[in-house]
């Protein structure tokens, strides 16, 4: 079995103040000698990859981050095949904050950081020597907007579906938050809401099928400087330097609903992933989502194909639950559901959050579940204030208690004294008058409901 170590006073680090967050370019190579962390590299951009090589079992590979505010930290750190490499993340102070030492490839991880401050990054060898990538993605100020795509720049044939507005580009100021809409018609408060945190910039459609139809939709809305629709459907189109720099120009993004296993298989750890993940870390621009661009926005998430009915009961450690695609701090420890009431899907999220707990060992204790009914959609501030608009109820989920019986082929008792799972189930208005913050996990003008599960069978207080 692989093991890690880590020895108290093996390190260096001193003391360390906050430098600059921008720099002519960002680190895209290692540079030697990096072998400890008074001579660790600097100018690494969140979600922007480092190639480096570890040429040698003493070889050690120190990267130095400045992270600007409160938020996630996520490291991903792909090697060649045949070797295993792993990677430590270091408060200034000199205590490790977290690793990973496993088997895996690529090995990936997140830590959520408290407050703004100086980290350090360690790449060692398990066995083995070679070349590795190493992306990390955190809360990054400082860091100039890209320009507009030149005009030579090329999308893949059938990758742009138009756009409507100006031609023209328009860099603005942003504003960060997520917005996430269950599916059904389109709450129209909720795509201004992100116009104006777009800072009446680009707006740009992310899809893998359909069509353009958003495009007149949003910018008749107003506020936006033009709203074009992007259809990627390979893991090549989402990596295509054209694709991927539109994006990171966005004022906002909006992915629509389709089948989220495409945005998953296509867009994770590919350029399309990084790109999203730098504009809700880095430069702080809105991202959206209804139907399957919402179910993706968690750190949980269903790739699809659960069954909306009570059978999922009785296996959930088997409904499938990945992690870690879009690396945002509001949504930490949170699994999505969408087509809520209209699809009866209380046991299917129910099943995520267990799924969640059992094969990610994440804590019932901070463990949480949004869903969204169709027509409906909750806006969330980059501090966790959040407003509920349209027809429906948004669900906001939490434990009240670890369950009784979660096993492999066994079907699920979660009880509590039939207080299992407490939903703070807000409805929606066109107004967004009721609220809940995410940060204490508290709302107003909704409405506390309880399930709960024994041997297979929910209830619905």
């Amino acid at each position: 079995m692989k093991m890690s170590t880590y020895l108290k006073g093996a390190l260096s680090l001193g003391a360390a103040t906050l430098g600059p967050l921008c720099f002519a370019a960002c680190l895209t190579t290692e540079v030697e000698p990096n072998n400890s962390d008074k001579s660790a590299n600097t100018g690494l951009c969140s979600a922007t990859a480092a190639s480096g090589t570890i040429s040698s079992s003493s070889d050690y590979d120190w990267y130095k981050l400045d992270v600007a505010a409160a938020g996630a930290i996520s490291i991903n750190l792909a090697h060649d095949s045949g070797i295993d490499l792993d990677w430590y993340l270091y408060k200034a102070t000199g205590s490790y904050v977290a690793y990973r030492s496993t088997a895996s490839n690529p090995e990936t991880g997140s830590y959520n950081a408290t407050a703004a401050g100086t980290y350090y990054l360690r790449v060692k060898n398990y066995t083995g020597t070679g070349r590795y990538t190493l992306t990390a993605t955190f809360p990054q100020s400082g860091t100039t907007q890209p320009p507009p795509p030149p005009v030579a720049c090329t999308f893949p044939t059938g990758v742009n579906l138009g756009k409507t507005g100006n031609a023209t580009p328009k860099a603005t100021a942003t504003t960060g938050g997520v917005m996430l809409m269950g599916g059904g018609p389109d709450v129209d408060a909720a795509i201004k809401w992100m116009n104006t945190k777009s800072g009446g910039g680009d707006f740009v459609v992310i899809r893998s099928t359909g069509t353009n139809g958003y495009n007149d939709y949003i910018y008749g809305l107003g506020g936006v400087n033009s709203v074009q629709t992007l259809l990627i459907n390979t893991v090549a189109e989402a990596n295509d330097a054209c694709v991927v720099q539109t994006i990171k120009n966005a004022g906002a993004v909006f992915l629509a609903g389709g089948n989220q296993a495409d945005y998953i298989n296509y867009f994770k750890g590919q350029g399309v992933g990084n790109a999203l993940n730098y504009l809700i870390n880095t430069k702080g621009a809105p991202v959206g989502g209804t139907s399957a661009g919402m179910a993706i926005q968690g750190q949980y998430f269903h790739p699809g194909g659960a069954a909306d009915d009570t059978s999922v009961l009785l296996k959930p450690t088997s409904i499938a639950i990945g992690n870690n695609f879009l690396s945002n701090s509001l949504m930490t420890n949170i699994v999505t559901d969408t087509h809520f009431l209209q699809r009866n899907r209380q046991p299917r999220l129910t099943t995520f959050l267990a799924s969640s707990i059992y094969n990610y060992g994440a804590q019932w204790q901070s463990m949480r579940g949004i869903s969204a009914d169709e027509g409906t959609a909750v806006t969330i501030e980059a501090n966790g204030a959040a407003k509920v608009f349209g027809v429906g109820y948004i669900n906001f989920v939490s434990a009240t208690g670890a369950a009784e019986t979660l096993a492999p082929n066994t079907a699920l008792t979660w009880f509590v004294g039939s207080q299992a799972l407490r939903v703070y189930q807000v409805q929606g208005t066109a107004t967004g008058t009721n609220t809940f913050n995410l940060g204490t996990w508290s709302g107003s003008g909704g409405t506390t409901r309880y399930w709960y599960v024994n041997n297979g069978t929910m209830t619905i207080n």
